[in-house]
């Protein structure tokens, strides 16, 4: 499924974080290696995981592998809008799901960069949007990402439409304490279920 809904700016800005490359190096007989099966293997199952959970429609999905798989990105369209709070929730919630998804499949283990493969290299981006409105409002996040172990919330910038505007950025593992601390509180998620 493509990301109709996506703006411009959203991938742009996710590239620019990132500094993320979409290339994958092609052995001599110019088939991909099979780690790329075992990595679309693996997206397929999280996608229609993230999708069943969450509502989360997939809009892309690939990553940095031109030896081994570094990284592993997916990015993803949710229909609602989200305060800091409910962003930060999801995307942990997802970044740590990938992760498992990743170091549970027996057969790229030998192919990862490293193993067991860590949540910083499992990149998630969320889009929030609301259905028949193209823009959030100020305070909401229309954006999150995670990248360079950090989590980034873009807002609407009326001033430039097309480019988010930044309004928090927290290292991922604060991210990660404070939604175990709230599951834990809650007595709704355990940390040892990430």
């Amino acid at each position: 499924m493509m990301f109709r809904c996506c703006k411009p700016y959203v991938e742009s800005v996710l590239m620019m974080i990132i500094g993320f490359t979409f290339n994958v190096k092609e052995d001599e007989s110019h088939d991909s290696p099979i780690y790329t099966q075992y990595v679309a293997e693996i997206t397929s199952a999280f996608v229609k995981e993230m999708y069943k959970e969450y509502g989360l429609a997939c809009g892309a999905s690939g990553g940095e592998m031109p030896y081994d798989v570094e990284e592993i990105l997916v990015q993803f369209a949710a229909y609602r809008s989200a305060t800091i709070e409910q962003a930060r929730e999801l995307e942990v919630k997802a970044t740590e799901r990938l992760a498992q998804i990743i170091n549970a499949h027996e057969k790229i283990r030998p192919f990862l960069r490293e193993y067991p493969f860590p949540p910083g290299r499992a990149y998630v981006s969320i889009s929030f949007r609301k259905k028949g409105k193209l823009f959030s409002t100020h305070s909401e996040v229309e954006f999150v990402c995670h990248a360079r172990d950090k989590l980034h919330y873009l807002a609407y910038n009326p001033d430039q439409p097309y480019v988010g505007k930044l309004i928090k950025d927290e290292p991922y593992e604060e991210a990660r304490r404070i939604v175990q601390s709230n599951a834990a509180k809650n007595g709704a998620l355990q940390p040892e279920s990430f």
